[in-house]
């Protein structure tokens, strides 16, 4: 049984119902925009909170478990009962919470999730212990005896702990795989830049590779937009991404970041799908057409499925539709793990996906 460590966020999500959600839609020329409107000087009547674990590490350390691992995970806590409650989900979700740290410094961090349009939910984020966490807290030990590393979000202070963390995995040849978060980016990219030479594998979301490519130092040919007009293509591959300043295609970010180290690049698009790149190939797969009723945890969901089934020797096809599948799953529920498969379950339901839906191109 292999030995997985999660690292990054541990979070108590708090899940507010109410009646009257008032929403505000916005058409741009680029997209449309939907917000969760409250009143100023209006009360708002909750008729119910539901009580979640969540957080990165802990939501990808309970689907690790749900494939079989010996999982553990390294995040911060405070010695509060929001505490008492990540803990004992975990544990009981048969995660190793030996390398949890708890604190009398700083309170659990807390999430309060507002209903918003067709289940994409306005988060309230209060980060709390997780952005103390220090690079002595990790002992070398801890990185050494496990088989592979699953780094999630390290937001705020906590962010450039990113780069010791993958040159001690380095150090003992241990795979990286990387799911950074947008909190992550927008606290520095630079320390994502940085740590890329120890990353195996990075998964990253459209805006998120927008972020770090404005890092990156490309010589970057001009582009002939009139190559992007054949519809037959996936969104990604059909438009240039970025801003007037930085724009560029995918093939030209993938290119990119492999020269910095990763071996596999995964780049998810929201609905559309998720892109995914070995060097010498691009896979696109679309998601699943399902009814969302929260969409907080699609991420983590799929980047921890995706992972788990690398692990499991499955192709890079297989380990795409499996992530695809644990993601629509966990939209279809409340809370981040609610939803989460087990190996059985995502074989299952692989096996009754159209596999036509995966298409390939080559990496120019």
């Amino acid at each position: 049984m292999k030995k997985i460590l999660t690292i990054g966020s541990a979070m108590q999500d708090i899940f507010t119902e109410y009646e009257g959600v008032e929403t505000l839609h916005l058409h741009t020329k680029e997209e449309d925009l939907s917000y969760v409107c409250m009143r100023a000087g209006r009360k708002i009547e909750i008729q119910h909170l539901i009580y979640y674990c969540g957080g990165g590490a802990a939501n990808s350390a309970v689907s690790f478990t749900r494939f079989g691992f010996d999982v553990s995970i390294f995040c911060k806590v405070g010695t509060d009962q929001a505490g008492d409650f990540v803990l004992e989900t975990l544990e009981k979700e048969k995660v190793s919470t030996t390398h949890v740290i708890r604190t009398q410094q700083a309170p659990t961090g807390n999430a309060f999730i507002v209903p918003g349009p067709q289940g994409n939910s306005a988060v309230l984020v209060y980060r709390g212990a997780n952005v103390t966490l220090t690079k002595s807290e990790l002992s070398e030990s801890t990185i050494a005896q496990v088989d592979q590393l699953y780094i999630t979000s390290l937001s705020g202070p906590a962010a450039p702990l990113l780069i010791p963390i993958t040159q001690l995995a380095k150090k003992y040849n241990k795979p990286v795989a990387a799911n950074p978060g947008t909190s992550q980016l927008h606290a520095g990219p630079e320390y994502l830049k940085e740590a890329l030479s120890g990353i195996t594998i990075l998964i990253l979301n459209s805006y998120e590779a927008e972020l770090l490519m404005t890092t990156l130092v490309v010589v970057l040919p001009p582009l002939e937009i009139e190559q992007y007009h054949d519809d037959t293509l996936p969104e990604l591959l059909k438009k240039p991404l970025g801003s007037a300043t930085t724009c560029f295609t995918l093939q030209q970010f993938f290119k990119a970041v492999h020269a910095c180290g990763p071996q596999i690049i995964v780049v998810t698009n929201g609905a559309e799908g998720v892109y995914a790149s070995d060097q010498t190939t691009i896979y696109f797969h679309p998601s699943i057409k399902i009814d969302i009723v929260s969409s907080i945890g699609a991420g983590d969901a799929f980047g921890s499925c995706f992972i788990a089934q690398l692990n499991h020797d499955t192709s890079i096809e297989d380990a795409l539709r499996a992530g695809v599948i644990n993601s629509a799953s966990v939209i279809q529920h409340l809370g981040t793990q609610t939803g989460l498969l087990t190996a059985d379950e995502i074989n299952k339901r692989r096996e009754q996906l159209d596999k036509n839906l995966l298409k390939k191109y080559q990496l120019m």
